[in-house]
């Protein structure tokens, strides 16, 4: 039953966030539709750099020389002024947050079982990608500035962060449509996944591991163990880098260009 709650309320959720990401849109394309009037629509193709623009500037100082970047000064200045102190409190907490993680996890799984999965895909799903928060950054700095001191390459800005919403969206609508219809079956999904796995696990125990420890016990277990587990995670990764490849847009998202130029 836990399961089935859970799986519609992350689909509520979901639902609300985009509801919550249109309505950003609505006030986005109200402000900048002057701009449009004036303008007309830019080329956000990546053939074209827009640099000369207020938006360029507050992107510079804002993405690609971040808050993050001064926390990573100030964390590299205190461990090389305080090496020791520094390694020995680092060492301490690598150690003990592992265990933390670990011990909470258990006890939360103890009470509400697999549904511990749907609470780190609502903590994803509301926290959203890094290009979601940059480009609301965006948005949010450009409505409190003076429209009449904005020019093309601010309303490219402005485009290319409606984008990146706009696909967040339909991220949300996704999620949200997945899990709703799946809520019914909530509680089998589980049990489907697990059965699943022990087939997979078992014919590779039958069909793998047996016919090679007849020859070679270390071996088998090597493979087994090492090289398969291994291998599955490089596939799943190659699969998931084919995936991303595969289903870019042609569009560049210009603000994620700016964090790789060194300017």
């Amino acid at each position: 039953m836990l399961m089935t709650i859970g799986m519609l309320i992350l689909g509520l959720l979901s639902f609300s966030l985009a509801f919550f990401w249109r309505r950003r849109l609505v006030i986005a394309d109200s402000f900048i539709g002057p701009i449009i009037e004036r303008f007309g629509e830019p080329d956000i193709s990546g053939k074209k750099q827009y640099t000369n623009c207020s938006s360029h500037r507050w992107a510079i100082k804002n993405i690609v020389f971040g808050s993050h970047l001064q926390s990573t000064e100030r964390f590299r200045s205190f461990m090389m002024d305080r090496t020791m102190t520094g390694t020995l409190i680092l060492g301490i907490l690598l150690s003990m947050i592992p265990v933390i993680i670990v011990y909470l996890l258990f006890l939360s799984f103890n009470v509400i079982g697999t549904s511990l999965v749907l609470i780190f895909i609502a903590i994803y799903i509301m926290r959203g990608p890094g290009s979601l928060e940059n480009s609301n950054l965006l948005l949010e700095w450009q409505t409190t500035q003076d429209l009449n001191t904005f020019n093309i390459g601010d309303l490219a800005y402005s485009r290319v962060s409606q984008k990146a919403i706009r696909k967040w969206i339909l991220t949300l609508t996704v999620i949200g449509i997945v899990t709703i219809a799946a809520a019914p079956w909530g509680e089998e999904i589980p049990i489907t996944l697990a059965y699943i796995v022990t087939l997979f696990l078992g014919f590779a125990y039958v069909n793998i591991f047996l016919p090679i420890s007849v020859f070679s016990m270390p071996l088998a277990l090597i493979l087994f163990f090492i090289i398969g587990p291994l291998v599955i995670l490089i596939s799943g990764l190659a699969i998931a880098s084919m995936k991303k490849k595969v289903s870019k847009d042609e569009s560049i998202d210009i603000i994620e260009e700016m964090e790789r130029y060194e300017i």
